[in-house]
């Protein structure tokens, strides 16, 4: 069982052309900006967007083709989408809205009782937290008995001290589950958590996929190593690759301009949590260099030269 997708479609400007492929019970994470088209493509495999031109296939079944012109609408598609804003109808109560997607003949309740939602059942969304809204989400795409699982910035909306909480209980729930699963993120941190397999998007091209440990130790391209965080990633005037990435680890100081690969300016100093963070001017850049608080006593101030050597081997030569 596997989802298949190879498409392309345009809207104005905008170009999306991606391809992957995601296997029984593996979670995909696609990382990448606002506006680069993560969305787009969930909606496009949905059947709420139509591609331009592809195929995206379901456990064999083809759910769009445009050479053979099979377009099968959302209902027939066995999609769970989770919506960014859960999408639960306000008018109904927790039971309603997990009903509405059931037969018959079948009851709300194994839902209720398999996400943690006892006691909940007549509770209408704007009584339930940020978690359990969730959860109902969650319930009720579970019971429409969905082939594969779209989840589309599922934690957005989450204040940060509940984020862990609701990661481990998504995470348990898609063990369970066993589902090919679409994860839609621009935080590199909920990859991390969640994902064994990323693709990065970026202005709707599909740059590259893989396992998340190569791809964040090993990128190949700028805009990979720019979603691992790494924020000194610089063009190249000339040779083989469109880009240079210096990833922290790669960065030292040293005493003297004669030792050093990167001479600067120290323009603004900021403290994070475990870390000092130095805004470096050098010509028409900016370099961050980043030291663990530890390490930082303080010699350095606004205005300071600075001095830093740069590991050639933990550099990152990378295509555009």
């Amino acid at each position: 069982m596997a989802l298949i997708a190879d498409i392309e479609k345009r809207v104005g400007n905008f170009h999306l052309k991606t391809a992957f492929k995601v296997a029984e019970g593996e979670i995909f994470g696609l990382l990448g900006e606002s506006g680069c088209g993560k969305s787009m493509t969930l909606k496009c495999i949905a059947g709420i967007e139509t591609p331009d031109r592809g195929r995206i296939l379901l456990n064999d079944r083809v759910l769009f083709d445009s050479e053979k012109g099979i377009n099968l609408i959302p209902q027939k598609r066995k999609v769970g989408y989770l919506f960014q804003d859960y999408a639960l109808f306000p008018n109904m109560t927790v039971e309603k809205n997990i009903e509405i997607v059931l037969g018959k003949r079948e009851s709300a309740e194994q839902y209720i009782e398999q996400f943690y939602l006892k006691g909940l059942e007549h509770h209408y969304p704007f009584m339930l937290s940020g978690g359990q809204q969730q959860r109902c989400a969650i319930a009720r795409m579970m019971a429409s008995k969905p082939e594969v699982l779209l989840l589309d910035e599922p934690f957005s909306a989450v204040d940060k001290g509940l984020k862990w909480n609701l990661e481990l209980q998504v995470l348990e729930l898609l063990d369970q589950m066993k589902k090919p699963t679409i994860f839609v993120t621009h935080n590199k941190d909920e990859i991390d958590h969640l994902c064994e397999k990323v693709g990065i998007l970026s202005r709707g091209q599909m740059k590259e996929t893989g396992t998340k440990e190569t791809i964040f130790r090993h990128p190949k391209t700028a805009a990979a190593a720019k979603m691992t965080g790494c924020e000194n990633v610089f063009p190249m005037s000339e040779g083989e690759y469109a880009y240079v990435g210096i990833p922290p680890e790669a960065v030292r100081p040293v005493d003297s301009e004669a030792d050093a690969d990167i001479t600067g300016r120290v323009e603004r100093i900021f403290r994070e949590n475990e870390e000092t963070v130095l805004i470096v001017r050098i010509q028409r850049h900016i370099f961050f260099y980043r030291c663990p608080n530890v390490l930082f006593d303080g010699s350095l101030a606004v205005g300071d030269r600075i001095f830093l050597a740069v590991d050639k081997e933990k550099v990152w030569y990378l295509e555009s």
